[in-house]
């Protein structure tokens, strides 16, 4: 698994948990987060999958991204829900399912950042294999819909392929 997916299956797990203590900050949920798992530092080694994640430079690379898509979600949550909502036609975002909605918010928080670097092709792949793995069977389907008619509605697969 990437460096990327790894990261971005974090932060997933780490805006699911904010539904449950709204008034946590970023860094308190991440220290949950790390606690929970039993984490030592914000190094992140990956002890889910088995493997130990020494090396240093892609461990702060992960603490990097993990706290731009926690950062960028947080701060942008209002507009990236009207986008979803915007898309989602006849759906509030309090009837989307947690791990949709969260898959959603940090997906459409990378598309809207024009300058981070990620190409919409990624964003979007990465957010269907992550809603096949912790999502229902329709969720995968259900992500991919709402995240094309968002990038629709901010004209972004021309600026960001």
């Amino acid at each position: 698994m990437g460096l990327r997916r790894r990261s971005r299956e974090k932060t997933l797990q780490i805006l699911y948990s904010m539904e449950f203590n709204k008034n946590q900050t970023i860094q308190e949920a991440v220290e949950s987060y790390l606690t929970y798992f039993n984490i030592a530092s914000m190094k992140w080694s990956d002890k889910n999958e088995g493997q130990a994640n020494n090396n240093n430079e892609s461990s702060e690379e992960e603490s990097v991204f993990i706290t731009y898509l926690l950062t960028t979600v947080k701060t942008n949550l209002k507009e990236i829900e009207r986008l979803i909502e915007e898309a989602a036609i006849n759906w509030r975002i309090e009837r989307i399912a947690l791990i949709e909605r969260n898959i959603l918010r940090m997906s459409v928080a990378e598309l809207i950042d024009e300058n981070n670097g990620v190409p919409f092709k990624a964003t979007i792949n990465e957010a269907i294999d992550i809603a096949k793995k912790f999502g229902s069977k329709e969720s995968s389907s259900f992500v991919n819909g709402i995240i094309n008619k968002v990038a629709d509605i901010i004209d972004i697969k021309n600026k960001k392929l």
